[in-house]
C-alpha cells in the first residue's frame, strides 16, 4: 500500500489497521521491525517466545492490514513497516472521529423518523 493509498483509507481499512495493531504482540512486532528497518520472519521469531506458526500468523494479519510490507529476495521474505500508512493513520483518525462526532450515532439515526418530502 503506497502513500496515495494510505491517504485514501476508507473506514474499513482504517479499522482493520487499528485492529491489527490492537494486539499487544503485533504492536510489539511492529515496533521491533520499525526499529530494525526490516527483518525476516526468522529474525522476528528470535525476538519472541512464541512458535514460528504464531509469528507467521501475526505477520500475516499485519501484512493483510497494510501495516507491514514484504520484500522477497530469493528464499527470504523481508518485512518492513509501511510508514506511509502509519503516518496517515495518525492524521486520519482524529479527522474521521471529528467528522463522526457531528453525526448522531448509527442507532439514533436508524430510530429517527424519516420525513417525507
Amino acid at each position: 500500500m503506497g502513500s496515495a493509498a494510505a491517504r485514501t483509507l476508507d473506514d474499513v481499512a482504517l479499522v482493520r489497521a487499528l485492529k491489527a495493531l490492537g494486539d499487544a504482540t503485533r504492536f510489539r512486532m511492529t515496533q521491533e521491525i520499525a526499529a530494525a528497518g526490516e527483518l525476516t520472519c526468522g529474525q522476528v521469531a528470535d525476538l519472541f517466545d512464541v512458535s514460528q506458526p504464531t509469528i507467521s500468523h501475526h505477520l500475516k494479519i499485519l501484512v493483510e492490514a497494510g501495516v507491514l510490507v514484504v520484500r522477497h529476495e530469493g528464499k527470504h521474505h523481508y518485512t518492513a513497516v509501511n510508514r506511509a500508512l502509519l503516518a496517515n493513520l495518525g492524521e486520519l483518525l482524529p479527522l474521521r472521529l471529528a467528522s463522526q462526532a457531528r453525526r448522531p450515532p448509527q442507532r439514533e439515526r436508524a430510530a429517527a423518523p424519516k420525513s417525507r418530502a
